[in-house]
């Protein structure tokens, strides 16, 4: 997402839940279901995502969603990725 030519390096929720079509409670409870998806909190107890936390959840909808895995099963698939990366 850029504006006036700057890249956004942080998202609040509501923003995420907007770009992903998600609600903002789905978000909450995934960050309690997989351990890879840690929005940092800001001084005032705000989530702030990163574009790698917006890509891993866009990969964590693909998998429950589309490839209709369950949520053990997006667990176990996440986990098989290479450390330090969002994608399989």
């Amino acid at each position: 997402m850029k504006q006036n030519g700057i890249k956004k390096l942080y998202f609040s929720i509501s923003e995420v839940s907007e770009m992903t079509g998600l609600k903002a409670h789905v978000l909450r409870y995934w960050e309690t279901e997989f351990p890879y998806l840690k929005p940092k909190k800001n001084r005032a107890g705000n989530r702030t995502y990163t574009q790698a936390d917006i890509d891993l959840v866009e990969r964590i909808k693909q998998l429950l969603r589309n490839e209709k895995y369950t949520l053990e099963g997006a667990r176990q698939a996440l986990s098989r990725r290479p450390k330090g990366t969002h994608q399989p």
